[in-house]
């Protein structure tokens, strides 16, 4: 196993050049979630180029892949790569950038799995990368999951970018709400007690959500935000909109304090007057189920190459991700590799772009895939799932 994994290690060294062109045509070429069509096509390309087959498009979404690569025989190894970027950037805070680092996650899954590709002559078993697009957005890997594009697979490796080194990570479960109000216009200054204010319901939601914190309890995160609250101040806004998340530490509490939410909506429509509509976004994330065995694999492979120093994932203070649903079908392991010694910027900041595009980046994605290619053909050699 040891001369396999040596083998494995450097055909990743010869295919880093491809890999790092892989990230830097992503990061100067960002996409936005479910409009990652260049993007999807890009990697499609370069996975066919490598001698994956692939199905694109995938399950019925436009940008959504499934490449494989394999003899049949033996266990089946997937890298869920993601690709869509963020807005809010640039200098008129209107352009989209890889401030999550997905062109990275990219990059370090194709080349764990091409480095497995062009070594597979020295083991059994099966290759998939799924192209799983919009994971800041609408999470397709929930589709992936719910769609049954999971079954089969013996273990789902996925490594992030992060402020720390962690195996044993954590996600929140996360739902979101579009709240509505409907009231009446009137002159704000004549005659506003003939008019239903729909803005008040929307502050009467958010004094709701604020007085209830203490009950949600600290296993409970919620933010919102107004959308639109009336066109101009004279005029009692006939029309006022929120948007909601809600995120829990697993997925049944989420439930319960997403069923509070939506009742203080009703409360402020019955104080106003206004008329209440709300929706619920289609795919709800779930919270991390860890798999013991396949972290200790990780861990192993991630100190062959250095890294020995993990923090454990914190469950009150993390983010949420798409797959956590992946991880309550199938043996997942979702790992962060710390960018401290790059910048003291985090994920979603304006200084985390240049990171996601530095050479220190690049440094980190050859230890990703080396690890996740590592770990693949442990799996492929002897693996118990136990997760919890």
């Amino acid at each position: 196993m040891e001369d396999i994994k040596k083998a494995v290690c450097q055909a990743e060294d010869n295919i880093s050049g491809w890999a790092e062109e892989i990230s830097d045509y992503l990061f100067n070429n960002p996409e936005l979630s479910d409009e990652e069509f260049n993007s999807s096509a890009y990697l499609v390309e370069r996975l066919r180029g490598a001698g994956f087959k692939v199905t694109y498009p995938y399950l019925g979404i436009k940008t959504a892949f499934r490449a494989e690569y394999g003899n049949g025989d033996g266990r089946t190894v997937a890298f869920p790569a993601e690709y869509d970027a963020l807005p809010g950037y640039g200098a008129d805070h209107n352009q989209p950038a890889h401030a999550c680092g997905h062109n990275w996650i990219a990059g370090s899954t194709l080349a764990a799995a091409r480095a497995l590709a062009d070594t597979s002559h020295l083991f059994n078993g099966n290759i998939v990368v799924f192209g799983t697009p919009s994971e800041e957005k609408s999470g397709s890997k929930v589709t992936f999951a719910e769609c049954g594009a999971f079954n089969g697979i013996d273990a789902v490796l996925q490594m992030h970018l992060g402020r720390v080194n962690c195996v044993d990570t954590t996600a929140m479960a996360m739902t979101d709400y579009v709240f509505e109000f409907y009231g009446k216009e009137a002159h704000a200054a004549k005659e506003p007690e003939n008019g239903i204010n729909a803005l008040d319901a929307c502050h009467l939601v958010l004094a709701g959500i604020n007085a209830m914190r203490q009950q949600f309890g600290a296993g409970v995160k919620i933010h919102e935000i107004i959308t639109n609250g009336g066109q101009t101040p004279n005029i009692i806004p006939g029309y006022a909109s929120m948007w909601i998340f809600v995120r829990a530490v697993d997925k049944e509490l989420l439930e319960r304090a997403a069923e509070r939410v939506v009742n203080i909506g009703k409360g402020a429509s019955l104080m106003t007057g206004a008329e209440f509509v709300f929706k619920r976004a289609e795919n709800t994330f779930y919270d991390i189920k860890r798999d013991e065995n396949l972290n200790s694999l990780m861990k192993a492979n991630l100190a062959g190459l250095g890294i020995t120093v993990l923090e454990e994932g914190d469950k009150y203070h993390c983010e949420s991700t798409d797959i956590g649903n992946v991880s309550y079908v199938c043996p997942t392991c979702y790992t962060t590799l710390s960018t401290a010694h790059l910048s003291d910027a985090g994920v979603h900041e304006q200084g985390f772009i240049e990171v996601a595009g530095s050479k220190g980046a690049k440094k980190l994605m050859h230890i990703a895939a080396k690890a996740m290619a590592m770990t693949a053909l442990d799996v492929m050699a002897h693996f118990t799932c136990q997760t919890t």
